[in-house]
């Protein structure tokens, strides 16, 4: 440009916009390798959830009729086991041909109960799936806090207080059981154990293992039981030790599905930044001392953990 001219400076492309046009361009470029349709759902720390059945039956209703194979790129901690369910007969109802699920990082929980609902299960090598022991939050009224546990700790918990009776320590076994919740109430927490399995093992039994059944009630049995906690990671190489028709994404595959992981959590950060910035302007009038009580990691002094401040991403390609 030569020197006096007054043309105005183009203004600078929102990075969010930019970022969203990246992982466009990466999709496709997926689906182009795999020749097929890609649904990403980008969740995050998002919860499965009644909306989003909503959301992704909308997606799936405008762009995948008649869809020949479809790709799910999926990235989620987890949720609602009965959602999960729900959306993984939905994605198959919309999949005349091949379904698989892409595993970038994790799909954890409930998520990894939709990936089991597919074909196939193509995983990067820090890709990892979890137990499906449902995790359960419940009011101590003794203590008056919140306790988060899972089902299997009922077991343990009742085995700790009869090794207790029979080691003659009745006072202690005694204490425990009276912090123990109604009988009926854990007969519940134990129930969701065999709802889990029991998903698991219709969805397994009818497309992946269609026609093994044997193999499919074990499989269920053990992502509900069989591992010691709720955040065990399970690679690719358990899965497949266990009987999932499961591999290791390689080469180009990997490469771009990788990418699309790590613009996606960037994308992430821009609207957390973005949300953060907006309610500080929304902010600034307040009289200090009512900010000052303000989590900081609301107003970005902080770090935000796992299951704060998340969007659900759900879009097609």
């Amino acid at each position: 440009m030569s020197k006096g001219t007054n043309t105005p400076n183009k203004p600078a492309a929102d990075p969010l916009e930019a970022i969203e046009q990246e992982i466009k361009q990466k999709r496709a470029a997926f689906a182009d390798l795999r020749k097929s349709r890609c649904f990403p759902m980008f969740l995050g720390s998002a919860s499965i959830g009644h909306s989003i059945v909503d959301d992704i039956f909308d997606d799936l209703k405008s762009n995948f009729c008649e869809c020949q194979d479809i790709d799910v790129i999926i990235d989620s901690g987890g949720g609602n086991i009965d959602s999960a369910f729900n959306i993984a007969t939905l994605l198959r109802q919309y999949a005349k041909g091949k379904l698989t699920f892409v595993i970038p990082r994790c799909a954890k929980s409930a998520a990894t109960l939709l990936a089991c609902s597919g074909d196939e299960i193509l995983m990067t090598p820090p890709a990892e799936l979890g137990p499906l022991d449902p995790q359960i939050t419940e009011m101590n009224p003794l203590e008056k806090r919140i306790e988060r546990f899972s089902p299997l700790h009922i077991e343990s918990t009742l085995e700790l207080i009869r090794d207790e009776f029979e080691n003659g320590h009745e006072k202690l076994a005694t204490g425990l059981m009276n912090r123990l919740q109604f009988p009926l109430t854990l007969g519940s927490f134990k129930k969701a154990l065999e709802i889990s399995s029991q998903y698991m093992f219709e969805l397994l039994s009818t497309r992946m293992l269609n026609g093994n059944e044997q193999k499919a009630r074990e499989i269920a049995e053990k992502f509900t039981t069989g591992y010691v906690d709720h955040s065990f990671c399970i690679k690719v190489s358990e899965a497949v030790k266990i009987g999932l028709k499961a591999k290791e994404l390689v080469g180009a595959e990997l490469d771009v599905a990788w990418e699309i992981h790590k613009l996606n959590k960037k994308r992430e950060k821009l609207e957390r930044d973005k949300r953060r910035q907006k309610l500080k302007e929304e902010l600034k009038d307040l009289p200090s001392e009512l900010i000052d009580l303000l989590p900081s990691e609301l107003l970005g002094k902080g770090a935000v953990g796992a299951g704060q401040d998340q969007t659900d991403q759900i879009g097609v390609a």
